[in-house]
């Protein structure tokens, strides 16, 4: 794991993107940790009400306590779009280069939602895979040091199938093919 679980039953707050990955982890960290999972979802554009309906009722179905959407389109535009128009930065001249910034933005509302509700442990999904999980981790332990960050996708190296067989023989959702 990245970091050992402080003392107490804080429920685990889950960047969910209702993808396989953070679909698994909904009842993993569930029954690993033994604490109560509440899945969040940073809608920074692109969800539309079907959409986070359909992340809200998987989340459920998969175990989770509560399921959180917050709506960070103002402040993504405010704080982070509107500089890479305005600067004409580009990702190989052709388009806004915003995902790196997209994922700061994520990992601080995130932040922002775990002072909140009073917990200090949050989980993420990502792999070893791409550079996500550095963007979201590095935001997140300099914007939010007291957290305890947990990555078993990663650290534990799960792979898609592993995923799938758990979530099968729980006879719990799995999500479309190329979900997020």
């Amino acid at each position: 794991m990245t970091d050992s679980l402080p003392p107490g039953n804080d429920p685990i707050l889950l960047a969910f993107s209702g993808g396989l990955d953070t679909s698994f982890l909904v009842p993993w960290l569930s029954a690993t940790y033994g604490r109560p999972i509440i899945t969040v979802t940073v809608d920074t554009g692109g969800i539309d009400a079907n959409a986070a309906k359909v992340l809200a009722e998987r989340s459920r179905a998969l175990g989770a306590k509560d399921h959180i959407q917050i709506d960070a389109r103002k402040d993504y535009f405010d704080q982070v779009i509107k500089f890479l128009i305005i600067g004409n930065v580009k990702r190989g001249q052709m388009y806004p280069l915003c995902v790196g910034a997209e994922r700061v933005m994520q990992a601080q509302t995130i932040a922002e939602y775990a002072r909140k509700l009073g917990t200090k442990v949050v989980a993420h999904g990502c792999t070893a895979a791409g550079n996500d999980q550095v963007r979201f981790e590095v935001a997140l332990r300099t914007l939010a040091p007291e957290l305890t960050i947990l990555a078993p996708v990663r650290d534990q190296a799960f792979k898609r199938p592993e995923q799938l067989k758990y979530l099968e023989e729980r006879q719990l959702p799995i999500p479309p093919h190329g979900a997020a």
